[in-house]
């Protein structure tokens, strides 16, 4: 029997090859915590520490997906379920699993980069239990200086436009240009909860149900980024209601990812998925566009980086060497046949 904000203690074995495998039927949690790590030893204290006073009211689990961390991240994991995998297996695949051993009528996605502020989830919990037709709610993020987030987590959709604003630096050049500022959804008035396109996955609490109806993340963007997106698109084809609620706050410090991988790695899989996504939601003509576009824009790139222009903390060969490896893959399309493929 589950008391409010207690949370499962039985820790899993390494996974079989196939994916997870359910637990046996037991009672329904309010919510289901699913958080995937990778070499997360700096960041996962703070975020379970948050998870009690997050969840106020509510009964709950944490689920914990760790991809072969080499750190001591599962020694920080306490009383959640743990499934353990022998590789990384991307954070796509990893919510899914965890999501399979998972119970809760609804399901947040939390980044263990994150910290809620005091009753978050109860708020979103609230929030979707008063409107019906809301499918997924994420809290309003900001940065660990108290900084709103809100162009990091909040955009329309990407468009050609909006995706070759970013590969030829447009939106960097010319910050304020219409097309950037519609795509970050700088119009948008956030006293007051907004019915939003694409919140990043980063915190986002989603109807069990709908997870049901939509399937699992696509696990070809993997290890990492547009696999949220994707998501989205998914659930805006349905006609379905996602929603942003500033009353529930949390905060991203951001990078739990970034500071394991190389910065040609990154650059890599960024433009990778990117194109793998406009494959597989724009038009084949636009799809096309976009792989010219990314060919220019590493063109650019491979330019200004040998003159100075790259960015911080990254050397200048290593930046031209990272972009020209994107421009080659550009020319050959990925050979996005597979989705480890790089």
């Amino acid at each position: 029997m589950y008391e409010p904000g207690t949370v499962s203690g039985a820790a899993r074995e390494s996974l079989p090859a196939g994916g997870a495998v359910a637990r046996p039927r037991q009672a329904p949690l309010d919510v289901s915590i699913l958080i995937v790590t990778w070499n997360s030893e700096r960041w996962i204290d703070r975020c379970l520490r948050s998870i009690p006073a997050a969840c106020e009211g509510l009964s709950y689990e944490v689920v914990v997906h760790d991809n072969a961390s080499d750190d001591a991240t599962r020694t920080h994991l306490g009383a959640a379920t743990v499934l353990r995998s022998g590789s990384n297996d991307g954070f796509a695949a990893g919510t899914n699993r965890a999501f399979a051993e998972s119970r809760g009528r609804y399901v947040f996605l939390l980044n263990p980069d994150c910290e809620l502020a005091p009753r978050a989830l109860t708020v979103l919990f609230d929030f979707m239990v008063r409107h019906p037709n809301a499918v997924a709610v994420a809290p309003l993020l900001s940065d660990e200086g108290g900084d709103s987030q809100r162009e990091f987590q909040l955009r329309r959709l990407p468009t050609l436009s909006t995706l070759t604003a970013e590969v030829l630096l447009v939106d960097k050049l010319l910050p304020n240009n219409r097309v950037t500022a519609h795509h970050r959804y700088r119009d948008l008035d956030l006293t007051v909860p907004q019915r939003v396109e694409q919140p990043a996955a980063a915190a986002l609490l989603l109807r069990r149900e709908a997870v049901d109806e939509l399937g699992p993340l696509d696990e070809q963007f993997a290890p990492a980024w547009f696999e949220d997106v994707d998501y989205c698109r998914r659930l805006a084809a349905l006609n379905k209601e996602v929603w942003v609620v500033p009353e529930a706050q949390a905060r991203h410090f951001g990078g739990s990812s970034l500071e394991h991988i190389s910065f040609a790695r990154f650059v890599d899989v960024w433009y990778r998925n990117m194109w793998r996504y406009a494959r597989k939601w724009l038009p084949a003509a636009q799809a096309e566009t976009l792989r010219w576009m990314i060919i220019t824009g590493m063109l650019l790139r491979c330019a200004a980086g040998l003159i100075g222009f790259r960015p911080r903390g990254v050397g200048r060969w290593d930046a031209f060497r990272a972009y020209a490896t994107v421009l080659r893959k550009a020319f050959d399309r990925w050979d996005s046949s597979s989705p480890s493929s790089s």
